[in-house]
């Protein structure tokens, strides 16, 4: 191929990779497995080490490089304490104690074969963590993300997440104490005391001054209505706070951009702003995962055979045994066991992430990093059929594909639970008028709304309230459509309503829906999507509100 410049050294990366990722994603999506496995095979496809077209590898290190921001961001934007603390004494000594089971039999194996100390510790870690996205994903299809094993793995996972960062902080301490010439242990421990006072100089300054600015900024940019504003400000917000991180405190970017992430998953603001992130994030993700497919090299798995096969047994043996039987000494079920210890049986995007870093630092060798991407590659494909044999003998839902007959909205009656929860997209006249008629019928209610004024009243009322679009997956998902029976939508513009209900019916195919529309002719076009119309130019609040009764009676 001819010398091309460097602008289109950028889009060709962009041309081939997308492709090559959309491509792969599609077959393994199709074989219900990871995408993230077509993604890396993708990436292969355009690296040095396989024939054809090459992309240039330091410009996608680059591009690679905010992907790590913008993950790590979604990581810190969807922790929660609270969701830690429900299954703390079960998540956090068992995602201790597996993750130093695996590191030290990794450390181990990979020291007796002749390695650095380092790079077996390096290797030992990277293995003992799962991947978030692989996780969440296989639990979402088999409907058991919201279940108490699902609850189990998530928080498990949250604190090999805690761990995987800490360690990523103090790899460049490891880094000096090895390169310097001394090694001695007040080096260490005086190097480790620096990098700990920076980051808590860190987080005390970000949660207490850069959380009320951070506040201050996206609501008064919230105010103005204006989404392609709202997207500008948080993703400046997450570089800043990302890059100011590590000039001004000494820490990773990546750090930097966890906690970008946790400030702002503090805020009202929450679900927008992961809404408006996550185009980018996906987008820039997989050009990280195809980085790391093109610095795969399948010879190194030739060459280093013995320790590809040890590493792979431990992440698909050694980790799943572990855990199991951590589970089983806090007499949980078999069922919850096996699930929770089969879906740790993989590793992925943090394992990458600490692999590329200790590499920059000479911390890991290259044939360390082939090998963690190929045991990450068949330990992805291998996930989901663990599950599939899971679910054969213990019953566990697998996916399903869900229809809805058009004309059939009569005969749908809210499914009976602990209390019936409706959503309320629209806290104007209506939908208060809406609100007051549903709690009196013993209804709990969420506001969804783009007034972050009303909302913060709201949240201040203790009602139950997101700021947010409502097409947006995201913004449903925060308002918990999972659990809500009815979905009242009372924007008056035909648009709104054809761009929520879809969504909504994807994330709830048995939620009743009833929406406004302002014109008689606008009807035609929601006929046939299972929906009761009441039409703004014959009907009041108080014909919207009788045909909210109806549903519910």
């Amino acid at each position: 191929m001819p010398e091309v410049s460097y602008q289109l050294k950028i889009v060709l990366i962009l041309t081939f990779g997308f492709s090559l990722a959309s491509l792969f994603g599609y077959i393994a999506q199709r074989l219900k497995l990871s995408p993230i496995l077509g993604f890396l095979l993708g990436g292969y496809l355009i690296g040095p080490f396989s024939p054809g077209f090459v992309a240039n590898l330091e410009l996608s290190e680059q591009l690679a490089e905010i992907g790590v921001i913008l993950m790590l961001f979604g990581v810190g934007i969807h922790f929660k304490w609270q969701d830690l603390m429900k299954v703390k004494t079960i998540a956090i000594p068992g995602a201790i104690l597996q993750t130093f089971f695996a590191t030290v039999t990794g450390t181990y194996a990979v020291y007796q074969l002749g390695w650095p100390l380092e790079s077996g510790i390096i290797i030992g870690i990277a293995i003992g963590v799962a991947s978030t996205v692989v996780l969440v994903r296989i639990l979402n299809d088999h409907q058991l993300l919201d279940t108490q094993e699902g609850h189990i793995a998530v928080g498990w996972l949250v604190v090999e997440d805690i761990m995987t960062v800490a360690v990523l902080i103090l790899l460049p301490t490891f880094h000096k104490a090895l390169y310097q010439g001394s090694i001695s242990l007040f080096t260490i421990l005086t190097s480790i005391g620096w990098v700990l006072l920076q980051f808590i100089l860190l987080v005390l300054f970000m949660f207490t001054i850069g959380r009320r600015f951070v506040i201050f900024v996206l609501i008064n940019v919230a105010r103005l209505r204006s989404q392609e504003l709202f997207t500008l400000t948080i993703l400046a917000l997450i570089f800043v706070i990302a890059t100011s991180s590590a000039l001004i405190f000494g820490t990773s970017i990546a750090l930097g951009a966890f906690i970008a992430g946790m400030i702002i998953g503090q805020t009202v603001l929450r679900h927008q702003a992961s809404a408006n992130a996550l185009p980018m994030k996906d987008a820039f993700a997989v050009i990280f995962f195809l980085t790391i497919g093109m610095l795969f090299n399948p010879q190194a798995i030739v060459e280093n055979w013995v320790l590809f096969l040890i590493m792979l047994s431990i992440i698909l043996i050694v980790k799943p045994l572990v855990a199991f039987i951590l589970i089983k000494c806090y007499n949980y079920s078999n069922k919850i066991a096996l699930t929770v210890a089969f879906a740790l049986a993989q590793i992925g995007e943090f394992s990458f992430i600490l692999a590329e870093e200790s590499s920059k630092l000479n911390l890991l060798p290259a044939e360390g990093y082939d090998i963690l991407i190929a045991c990450a590659l068949i330990s992805i494909a291998l996930n989901p059929l663990w599950f599939r044999l899971l679910s054969t003998y213990k019953k566990i839902p697998p996916v399903t594909e869900h229809t809805s007959d058009s004309d059939s909205w009569r005969a749908f009656k809210p499914k009976i639970k602990e209390k019936n929860q409706a959503i309320i997209v629209g806290y104007g006249p209506i939908g208060q008028t809406v609100a007051g008629v549903l709690e009196k019928e013993g209804y709990q209610t969420v506001i969804i709304d783009t007034n972050i004024d009303t909302i913060s009243r709201l949240i201040t009322e203790n009602k139950q309230a997101v700021f947010g679009d409502a097409s947006h997956p995201n913004i449903l998902e925060g308002a918990q459509i999972n659990r809500a029976n009815l979905l009242i939508i009372t924007a008056p513009e035909l648009e709104t309503a054809l761009a929520i209900i879809p969504v909504a019916r994807q994330l709830q195919p048995t939620i009743q829906i009833l929406t406004r529309v302002q014109y008689i002719q606008d009807q035609e076009k929601l006929k046939s999507m299972d929906v009761k119309i009441v039409c703004n130019e014959q009907e009041t609040c108080y014909a919207f509100s009788q045909a909210v009764f109806q549903l519910i009676v």
